[in-house]
């Protein structure tokens, strides 16, 4: 069995998800053939720079302007059929990459590249079955096509929006959850990874996943939690913000707060962190918020705009695993929360329930399934 997956760099989610589906793969069934591709990069370098540059800049630069597309593009309006058409006219691209490696079904992370394959299989030019993830907690229209032979969702309450509104087939819908790297699953010592990384067990901890943030943001935040939390302690995980880690290493000097905060540049290890952290400060991006979520981490929303990213932090904070922060009252907010052991352990609790686990490995079942009846229908036209 041969599966390609296709994954796109508009955010790190999409990338995420597709590596762990593959690592999955390989790690179970060592016999199947799987291959990642960035199929952004794949259709071209102008191609991949215009779509991931314009995210990036209408996301953060334009939130507001990027809502109001993502609203748009929800409905069958000459935006969204603009958008559609857009993809398919790029969808011929894909057609080298999926016919050197020749596979017997993809599993795609990207809506865009949904539209292309559908259009691909709608021309007759592949013959090849299609999974479609959808890695956010709420749909939206761009990934609704023909041509797809099961759409993965990342909550059981997503379904019905694919079925009213979409009008989606349901034995094409599969809650399965986002997939996710084992290590977010496994066991750990919590006091073997403080000793580890210099912490203190005893303590109570908040990560703080600042990299997506404005500097000046996060300098303040940090600075009044730090002066209000001094019983606790803090790991800030800047990622490749150099400028923002040389910020918050000049302000952990002043302020004296070196003690109770470790401050981390890019890690490859954020699972021991969430592990051992009793509260998360972040962005929901939904590969964040499904990890935070496997580890029974609440979610301390800091900022969320407009689109995927507000739907995200709606679905958590209406079923009680996460709450916004406010610009004046936040630190104030975390604190009393981290005060409070029986309100923080229910919010435990509900981030654990929302969790569905085994989706890498359940994909790969779907896969297979769908491969096999596909081989079952060749064999016995009736």
């Amino acid at each position: 069995m041969k599966i390609l997956i296709f994954s796109a760099s508009t955010g790190g989610g999409h990338k995420r998800a597709a590596a762990a589906v593959e690592s999955k793969i390989k790690s179970i069934s060592p016999q199947t053939e799987v291959r990642t591709v960035d199929a952004m990069k794949a259709i071209g370098r102008t191609y991949d720079k215009t779509i991931c540059n314009g995210y990036h800049f209408m996301a953060t630069k334009v939130p507001h302007f990027y809502g109001e597309c993502y609203k748009i593009t929800d409905r069958k309006t000459l935006m969204y059929k603009a958008v559609m058409r857009s993809n398919t006219i790029m969808a011929k691209k894909l057609l080298k990459t999926i016919a050197d490696f020749n596979p017997d079904i993809v599993i795609i992370c990207h809506p865009f590249i949904t539209t292309m394959v559908s259009k691909l299989r709608e021309l007759g030019k592949i013959d090849v079955k299609a999974i479609s993830i959808i890695t956010d907690y709420a749909a939206h229209r761009t990934y609704i096509v023909p041509h797809i032979d099961a759409y993965v969702l990342a909550s059981p309450k997503m379904a019905a929006k694919l079925t009213d509104e979409y009008g989606v087939d349901k034995s094409l819908i599969h809650p399965l959850g986002i997939p996710i790297f084992d290590r977010f699953t496994e066991p750990f010592d919590k006091a073997e990874i403080c000793r580890r990384e210099g912490l203190d067990p005893n303590l109570p901890t908040v990560l703080l996943m600042a990299g997506s943030f404005g500097v000046t943001a996060v300098y303040d935040f940090y600075k009044e939690l730090a002066e209000r939390g001094r019983d606790m302690q803090f790991i800030i995980i800047t990622g490749k913000n150099q400028h923002l880690y040389d910020t918050l290493e000049k302000l952990i000097k002043k302020t004296g707060t070196r003690n109770n905060t470790k401050l981390l540049y890019f890690v490859d290890n954020v699972e021991d962190y969430m592990h051992i952290s009793d509260i998360i400060v972040t962005k929901p991006g939904g590969l964040t918020v499904t990890e935070s979520l496997a580890c029974g981490l609440p979610l301390a929303i800091y900022s969320a705009f407009p689109g995927q990213e507000y739907d995200n932090a709606e679905y958590l904070i209406d079923n009680g695993a996460a709450f916004m922060l406010d610009k004046k009252s936040g630190a104030r907010d975390i604190i009393d929360l981290l005060n409070n052991p029986e309100n923080l352990n229910r919010m435990k609790m509900r981030s654990r329930k929302l969790f569905i686990p085994n989706s890498a490995e359940n994909i790969f079942n779907l896969a297979k399934e769908i491969c096999a009846q596909d081989n079952q229908n060749t064999e016995d036209p009736q």
